[in-house]
């Protein structure tokens, strides 16, 4: 996980917003009355591919490949990426929240359903917009069978475990790319200062950017890579 700057909300949700969280309350108020379900087509307004494209641009990297805002794959090759409601929008937890920009992040299917209607009021999971640094909360620990997600907090803890980050999967494709990039961090910390140095260190920047990019970020600092 890592931090990401919010775009500005989407036109329909300027306009519809309000509408629709009105007329989802009163079907939430009618369900806790009567016991009546609330109807999915007033929870699921929300997917819109104006709301989803915005997220894109939110979660993507320079070459506009989408990654997950929790594990930090890319979406795009193997899945389609979700909306996820970092509050969830479960009529008895947050409904209020359905339609509101600042709960919209977008996610790999497995982080979505790993996390589902999960939520811990004490420690809530992390956010990436609002909680900057993210690095306050989660890092890396290393050894010879994988890079591990691990806790600075007690909501560093909940982020892992509602986002079950350390999956097999996650580890081993974590682990590949940290030996993939000590290959230029080695070369990095060998030349020194020498000007050489300037590709790799660009290399470095410019993959952080996108998928794993908290660990590449992680392992400049490890080896005291300063820009």
């Amino acid at each position: 996980m890592k931090n990401v700057k919010r775009v500005p909300k989407p036109a329909i949700l300027i306009e519809k917003e309000a509408k629709w969280t009105k007329e989802l309350m009163d079907a939430v108020a009618e369900y806790k009355s009567t016991g009546k379900p609330v109807p999915p087509t007033l929870i699921e307004r929300y997917r819109k591919d104006e709301i989803k494209d915005a997220l894109k641009r939110m979660y993507s990297d320079e070459d506009n490949n989408n990654f997950c805002c929790y594990c930090e794959a890319k979406i795009d090759v193997v899945d389609y990426p979700h909306i996820e409601h970092r509050k969830p929008k479960d009529p008895d937890l947050f409904p209020e929240d359905a339609f509101n920009w600042d709960n919209l992040h977008l996610t790999c299917t497995k982080c979505n359903t790993s996390k589902s209607n999960k939520w811990d009021q004490v420690n809530p999971i992390l956010c990436a917009v609002e909680d900057n640094p993210v690095n306050d909360h989660l890092t890396y620990d290393s050894d010879l069978t994988g890079v591990y997600r691990s806790p600075c907090s007690p909501r560093g803890r909940t982020t892992i475990d509602h986002a079950d980050l350390n999956r097999k999967t996650l580890l081993r494709a974590r682990l590949i790319l940290y030996h993939d990039i000590l290959k230029l961090i080695e070369k990095i910390v060998c030349l020194k200062n020498d000007p050489r140095t300037y590709t790799p260190k660009e290399i470095l920047k410019n993959r952080a950017k996108g998928e794993y990019g908290s660990l590449i970020n992680w392992s400049r600092e490890k080896w005291g890579i300063i820009d």
